[in-house]
């Protein structure tokens, strides 16, 4: 039997935004109408990826845009190219900021949120699969999986911290045996008030993530050190460069390790310290970071370690006589100012010597000289 050719067969109707029904824009009721689904449906999923880092508004406000009204004229074939283009980059922004947002919930630490709220995702997926098959939601899937994945298989976590943290334990009892810990802010162990029995042996834990910590010993009472430190992720250390490459403010040096100032090599490694106190407690410090910066010495009562940690290179030399009065410069030949300047070259000799005393720590085995 032949066909019916008189009927012509039904072709798809174009997606437009509907006039009629519509809450905002018409997008969700236009999207409904064109695949014969309940507009519930799309809203609730309109609704459930704004919840996920703002990829629903992002589309939405995209179809808003490109998407024409009902009853309009069809756009030209140079606009519906522009439109689609602005729709893919809509979509593909979306897909990146999915991806950044899943990928540092599961850095610090939320990385059950994000396997909740994928598990959800999946299972409103599924139950609307058999009605509108959107093999496009696998990508947004895929988008905020593979990320989450990679950063919990790295083991690399962040405390969700952002504030200074000031700790001051005065008996090793109050230091708890996990010990300290941070994320993204900076770090103070204030031990100048800490009181040990000799030969004593104090362990100290720091687990710390991209900020700065200081460990503050006392002037006046003499400690052993054993550092065992670990710094510096391959992942992260490339993430702050491409960072650095865009703002200013993360080309600091990366993973700082300084002890008695002493710079260290920034991966891992072990480093010990004997006193000039035969029976002096040891001080045992555990430090493991994601790529943050150690401090360690002893400081003055009248010095802040947290924001003078290079102290005492921190101490300005006297000033020069051609600093206090320009006029007074070096090629001068007047008695008195050459006089001057000798007395400022024996000052500065002192001063030398002095820091260099301060440097070494007042319970150096030997001081220098």
């Amino acid at each position: 039997m032949d066909a019916d050719l008189s009927t012509p067969p039904s072709l798809p109707q174009p997606l437009r935004r509907a006039a009629r029904g519509r809450w905002l824009g018409g997008v969700c009721r236009g999207i409904a109408t064109r695949w014969d689904v309940p507009v519930v449906q799309v809203r609730a999923l309109f609704a459930a990826a704004a919840v996920l880092g703002g990829v629903g508004l992002l589309a939405y406000a995209a179809c808003w845009l490109v998407l024409p009204a009902d009853g309009a004229d069809d756009s030209p074939a140079l606009v519906r190219g522009l439109a689609s283009l602005a729709l893919i980059a809509a979509a593909c922004a979306g897909l990146l900021t999915l991806a950044v947002a899943a990928g540092f919930a599961t850095l610090f630490g939320f990385g059950w949120a994000v396997a909740v709220a994928l598990g959800a995702f999946l299972v409103g997926t599924l139950a609307a699969w058999p009605v509108v098959r959107p093999t496009w939601v696998l990508l947004p899937l895929a988008a905020a999986a593979l990320p989450a994945v990679a950063v919990a298989a790295s083991g690399v976590r962040i405390a969700p911290q952002a504030g200074v943290v000031v700790v001051v334990p005065r008996t090793p009892d109050e230091i708890p045996a996990s010990g300290y810990r941070t994320g993204l802010g900076d770090m103070l162990v204030d031990l100048r008030q800490l009181e040990a029995t000799p030969d004593a042996v104090v362990p100290l834990r720091l687990d710390t993530g991209i900020g700065r910590t200081v460990v503050a010993l006392p002037r006046d009472r003499c400690f052993d050190l054993d550092v065992t430190y670990r710094s510096g992720e391959t992942g992260v250390r490339a993430a702050r460069a491409l960072l650095a490459r865009v703002d200013w403010r993360w080309q600091r040096t990366v993973s700082s390790i300084s002890l008695y100032g002493m710079r260290q090599p920034p991966a891992r490694g072990h480093w010990t310290r004997r006193s000039s106190d035969p029976h002096a407690p040891t001080l045992r410090i555990d430090f493991a970071s994601v790529d943050g910066e150690l401090w360690l010495r002893d400081y003055p009562s009248a010095t802040g370690p947290l924001y003078e940690p290079d102290w005492p290179m921190a101490v300005r030399r006297p000033p020069s006589p051609g600093q206090r009065r320009w006029a007074w410069r070096v090629e001068v030949r007047k008695p008195a100012v050459q006089r001057r300047w000798r007395v400022w070259r024996r000052q500065v000799a002192r001063f030398e010597r002095r820091r260099d005393m301060l440097e070494a720590g007042a319970c150096a085995r030997e001081s220098r000289r």
